[in-house]
């Protein structure tokens, strides 16, 4: 394996490298993470079997400590990537969230009429009128599994 860097401090020191998303620049701690997931298993017990004292320990508890920070990071972003994806879809039907049920139907379908192909409307315009409105329907079908609509 590499011989990968010191675990220094908090800085990052990779100048702007960034993570797939590049949203941040990894750190020495994140890269040596990238590299164990990359790994074969031999080539980690090997690395392992070299380690002296508390450093496998040390080092293992480093890896798990960034991938629960990259596991929060992925939670937090799909969440907020849902956030996003669910008030387009309402801003497409030109209806707030908290919209009843009828209201929405009845947005959905004065939007359709506006915007059906055959009425001359626009087919793209059209389609995401549907997407937005399966999308919305969808997701309180599924809220609504545990209990009480809104």
């Amino acid at each position: 394996g590499s011989g990968g860097g010191e675990s220094g401090g908090g800085e990052s020191g990779d100048g702007g490298s960034g993570d797939a998303l590049g949203l941040w620049p990894l750190g020495a701690a994140d890269s040596m993470v990238a590299s164990e997931v990359k790994s074969s298993d031999a080539d980690l017990l090997a690395a392992a079997e070299g380690l002296r004292g508390g450093r496998l320990d040390a080092l293992n508890a480093e890896v798990a400590s960034r991938i629960a920070v990259w596991s929060r990071a992925k939670e937090l972003l799909e969440s907020q990537l849902e956030a996003m994806e669910s008030v387009s879809a309402y801003a497409v039907l030109g209806v707030s969230p908290d919209a009843s049920d009828k209201a929405l139907a009845a947005a959905y379908r004065e939007a359709a009429r506006r915007t059906h192909p055959d009425r001359g409307g626009d087919k793209a315009a059209f389609q995401r009128l549907q997407d937005a409105y399966s999308d919305i329907t969808a997701a309180r079908k599924g809220a609504g599994k545990g209990g009480g609509g809104g």
